[in-house]
């Protein structure tokens, strides 16, 4: 492992410069080049509607960032969150329209700045006759991309200290804009004349949502925060203000330059934005006092270049995270040692921004970020309501979103049905946001992947049969070999036709490089499990092991799983008990083997109790056609068990005369019961079966039947 890689960011950001990183971003360009269009696109009062009603979209899901950041403050925002809830590959998809989303938007402010720059160029009476306005604005952005590059890539604290100095002077000339409109227009009227007595106080619903649509990229600033969690001072308690605080303020510049400018147009406001579109802000300000158009204009302009910068930012700290975690290559993780930045991170976002800006427009590059985002607002409702659901108080929040999980699930439904609205209205740039995405997953599959499993979780021994089947079964094997582990798979290999994979995952320390990690009993190993699977292989089951050195346990079991398709997971009771992810997060169905009991046993069954987390009554049918003439008896729980029904369900089972029990249980039982890990020393459970389709009762039947008529 390279000494950069070991680096850590350095912690330099205070309250003022992530709250000023945090409102460049909301506030950006879009202030000046949306309002006009805003306007047009819903009407003069319909305009301050959709404003408002776009912060409070905005803030159901600015609060489970405030919640999130508060519990896990690490770089990755929605990728590291899906990394904890969500099974592959969905948490590079998160990363991946993270990383692409920012890129894009800051692309489109990079080309705004262009587009803004040659219209401030012609307010003073300059123009560039030598270039094409295509060839300016191009070559502008270019620059204004390599700077920032250059910005982020010297060092986080000048990042910060830029984006006050800007942020100052941005919200200076939006307020002197702001209160003279305002003031003006209700001096003379104009302002309430062309908010309810305008022709066009609405428009139709569809050209609404369209606005609505529009917002969504100036209000993805909060994300950016998220990014900025291990270069925060006190992030837990900063990062959840600074959210909230930064979204409250944006929204009030928003709205107060809207009134503005209808103040000053009156009943005008409506047509003269058809006309104007997005210069309707600066040529209002034109009339509203001497060099307005002017200050307002390099307002502006000041707040694209913050948000050019917090994109830049914010960027490559999402692909910093990707490549920490194996989806993106390591060298994309390295730490420059003077600068503390993720230098090549930077680099490389630089680059692609470069392409972005060269291939797309203005409006193309504004919607396709607006979908991207969306799209990630979408993951990160959901990721907040399974964060809570999987780690419940392991996680130590300094902030809780209220009326869990009623706002993560209505931010969630709200931005699924804005999702398909752009599908309807913006079929282009939508389709082009989904042609992204599938280029992500098509990168991943085919390179990233496989780059990820050999780098991260790295093969040290690997040997067996050739031949695959189409039931796949994979023993996760404890640090002591047991072998009745491998005899149940060898019974459900044998009645399903399977092929077996034995894995035996080795920790390593993350001071070692996985990939030259070598351990003298990893030969030990060996022996033992060439002979397991020699003997596997004389008996008919094709079966092979693999050895690995991983830092993470559970991201390698996953990887393994998807890397060889596995159906069937089966592993110790104990093993289950320290990696419940694997159970969150696997793609299979998952056996657990209770390794203190004997297999013997497991034959000489004469009831079967049955928990369950719904009424399933087909099951019980099923085990009762297993064994037609015994007593079979189903204890079924319907709802969540609590510590009552644990107690009351164990007591019931320890006092049976039957020899032993099986218990066919969910995910959610199984967490409640690890909760009171006193109730596993009492279990005479041999194996737990979680369900991931049929194949939980194909089991019973065909290894259980199989014994009963051995009986």
């Amino acid at each position: 492992m390279s000494s950069e890689r070991r680096l850590k960011l350095l912690r330099s950001l205070g309250n003022l410069h992530t709250f000023f990183i945090g409102l460049g971003a909301i506030v950006g360009g879009s202030i000046v080049v949306l309002i006009g269009p805003i306007i047009y696109l819903s009407g003069s009062l319909g305009s301050i509607i959709v404003l408002i009603m776009s912060a409070i979209i905005a803030t159901l899901t600015a609060l489970i960032y405030s919640e999130i950041t508060s519990a896990i403050p690490e770089v990755g925002g929605g990728f590291l969150w899906a990394k904890l809830t969500m099974p592959r590959p969905f948490p590079f998809i998160s990363g991946w329209v993270n990383w692409m989303a920012h890129m894009m938007a800051g692309t489109f402010y990079a080309l705004s700045f262009s587009s803004m720059f040659l219209q401030f160029l012609a307010e003073i009476g300059f123009n560039i006759p030598f270039l094409p306005p295509y060839i300016f604005e191009r070559l502008i952005a270019i620059i204004l991309i390599i700077a920032f590059a250059y910005l982020n890539y010297s060092g986080v604290s000048k990042t910060g200290r830029f984006s006050i100095v800007i942020g100052i002077f941005f919200i200076a000339s939006i307020l002197l804009f702001s209160t003279i409109g305002i003031f003006s227009g209700i001096k003379s009227g104009e302002l309430i004349n062309g908010l309810l007595n305008s022709p066009a106080k609405f428009t139709s619903v569809s050209s609404f949502f369209i606005a609505m649509i529009s917002v969504v990229i100036a209000f993805e600033g909060y994300e950016i925060l998220a990014q900025t969690a291990e270069e925060t001072k006190a992030p837990t308690k900063n990062l959840p203000r600074a959210i909230m605080e930064t979204l409250i303020v944006a929204t009030i510049l928003y709205i107060s330059v809207t009134i503005s400018t209808i103040g000053i147009l009156g009943t005008k406001a409506y047509s003269l934005s058809t006309i104007w579109g997005p210069d309707t802000v600066i040529r209002t300000a034109s009339l509203a006092f001497r060099y307005g158009g002017i200050i307002v204009a390099a307002g502006g302009l000041a707040t694209v270049l913050s948000s050019i910068n917090s994109t830049m930012y914010s960027a490559s700290r999402v692909l910093l995270a990707m490549s920490r975690a194996g989806e993106f290559p390591i060298v994309f993780s390295e730490i420059h040692k003077k600068y503390r930045t993720p230098s090549n991170s930077i680099l490389f976002t630089m680059a692609v921004m470069i392409i972005m800006s060269l291939i797309l427009d203005l409006t193309l590059s504004a919607f396709i970020a607006g979908v991207l985002f969306n799209v990630l607002f979408i993951i990160v409702n959901y990721t907040g309501i399974k964060l809570r659901e999987f780690y419940g108080e392991k996680l130590k929040y300094k902030f809780l979103t209220p009326y869990y999980p009623l706002i993560p699930l209505t931010g969630l439904i709200i931005k699924v049905f804005l999702f398909f609205a752009a599908l309807i209205i913006y079929p282009s740039a939508t389709l082009f946001a989904l042609l992204l995405i599938v280029i992500g997953y098509l990168i991943y599959r085919s390179y990233l992947f496989k780059y990820e499993v050999e780098h991260e979780f790295v093969t040290l021994e690997s040997q067996g049969s050739l031949v695959r089947s189409d039931f796949r079964i994979m023993v996760l094997l404890p640090p002591e070999i047991r072998t009745n582990l491998i005899q149940l798979a060898s019974d459900i290999a044998k009645a399903k036709n399977g092929e077996i994979n034995l894995l035996k995952i080795i920790k390593t320390p993350y001071q070692l490089s996985v990939k030259d990690y070598r351990n003298e009993a990893v030969k030990k190993d060996v022996r033992s499990l060439k002979d397991i699977i020699d003997h596997l292989n004389e008996t008919g089951i094709h079966a092979r092991y693999s050895i690995k050195a991983a830092r993470s346990k559970t991201e390698a079991i996953i990887a393994s799983i998807d890397e060889e398709r596995i159906d069937l997971l089966i592993m110790s009771a104990e093993d289950a008990m320290k990696l419940n992810s694997v159970m969150r997060l696997s793609t299979c169905d998952i056996l657990i083997v209770n390794t203190e009991y004997p297999y013997i046993s497991y034959m000489k069954s004469k009831k079967i109790i049955a928990i369950l987390s719904e009424d399933e009554k087909y099951i019980v049918d099923e085990v009762k056609e297993i064994f037609p003439d015994r007593e079979i008896e189903a204890i079924i729980i319907e709802e969540e068990p609590n510590t009552n029904n644990i107690s009351k369900t164990l007591n019931e089972v320890l006092s049976k005369e039957s020899d032993t029990a099986i218990i066919l249980m969910s995910f959610n039982i199984w967490e409640k019961l690890t909760k009171y890990k006193w109730t596993m020393k009492k279990l005479i459970f041999p194996y737990f079966v979680f369900k991931r389709g049929s194949f939980s009762i194909d089991v019973l039947r065909q290894i259980l039947f199989e014994r009963r008529k051995e009986e």
